[in-house]
């Protein structure tokens, strides 16, 4: 929390830095892009499970969403939760640390746009830990599983559930006032044997994108852009080389890194030259 608070005012000196000296010359853009699953009640009729969803958002994307986009301070679930349980833990006052009024006031807007990564979604229940666990997990008291029925990808958290990214990005638009929405990732891995005829990557992008236009043409979402995630396979994290995300294969054993397009790099070129997806009678415009 100390290093999210610190991250928070941080990225609020960087906007006001853009803004009062470079801005005019350049004309950029200066924001901050969160990551974030959508979180879906592991049963729609059981309001515990309905909270929990609601927790596991404002955890997660509010955390750092809440005082940029809304009003300079965190949101009212974490304040409360992570207050209770630090006053049960025998602490004097809790382990979030707070923001003065004059911080409030440098960080309340400072955003151009609402940047957006975002690859899965999650189903979530109700969990009370022991008083004594400190964790970020025991203050949010949320236990997320995966649906069976949704299909797997290269990386054990990614499951394909393209509905997730459409009520994701309403969400952003009626919780934080319709602000312009770039999304800086998307996309899905693959591991073990080697495939370029990646069927499974094309339908992701495909499903995806078409919930991401949903949201504009039947929610009126403010979606000015949308990147893939990635171009070319690349060294993700934790897992190194393991996990292929891109459009183009990487050899990485052989030094000159030669690359080489799956047939998703060809579907996805064809939606950025018509601007829309291919009709498989007509050809690709």
């Amino acid at each position: 929390y100390v290093v999210g608070h610190n991250l928070i005012k941080a990225h609020a000196e960087a906007w006001h830095l853009y803004n009062e000296t470079y801005r005019a010359k350049q004309g950029g853009l200066i924001s901050i892009t969160i990551n974030s699953d959508w979180a879906e009640p592991r049963n729609p009729h059981n309001q515990e499970d309905i909270n929990a969803a609601r927790r596991y958002l404002q955890f997660f994307l509010g955390w750092f969403a809440h005082p940029i986009f809304k009003n300079g301070d965190y949101n009212e679930v974490m304040k409360t939760r992570i207050r209770e349980r630090s006053l049960a833990q025998g602490l004097s006052q809790s382990r979030l640390p707070e923001f003065t009024e004059s911080e409030k006031q440098r960080i309340k807007g400072t955003y151009d746009y609402f940047g957006l990564n975002h690859y899965t979604t999650v189903l979530t229940y109700n969990v009370n830990y022991p008083a004594g666990v400190l964790s970020y997990d025991s203050d949010r008291g949320v236990a997320s599983v995966t649906d069976r029925s949704w299909l797997n990808s290269g990386s054990f958290w990614l499951k394909v559930t393209p509905f997730g990214f459409r009520k994701l990005l309403r969400w952003i638009k009626k919780e934080y006032n319709n602000p312009p929405i770039y999304v800086t990732e998307n996309g899905i891995s693959e591991r073990g044997a080697l495939d370029f005829n990646d069927t499974w990557r094309t339908h992701y992008y495909r499903s995806y994108i078409n919930e991401a236009l949903k949201a504009v043409v039947l929610d009126g979402v403010d979606l000015r852009g949308y990147t893939a995630w990635t171009l070319m396979d690349n060294f993700e994290w934790a897992v190194g080389f393991d996990e292929r995300f891109g459009f183009y294969h990487v050899n990485f054993t052989d030094p000159n890194l030669p690359r080489r397009p799956k047939a998703s790099a060809r579907y996805y070129s064809q939606i950025i030259n018509c601007n829309g997806f291919p009709d498989p009678a007509t050809g690709p415009h």
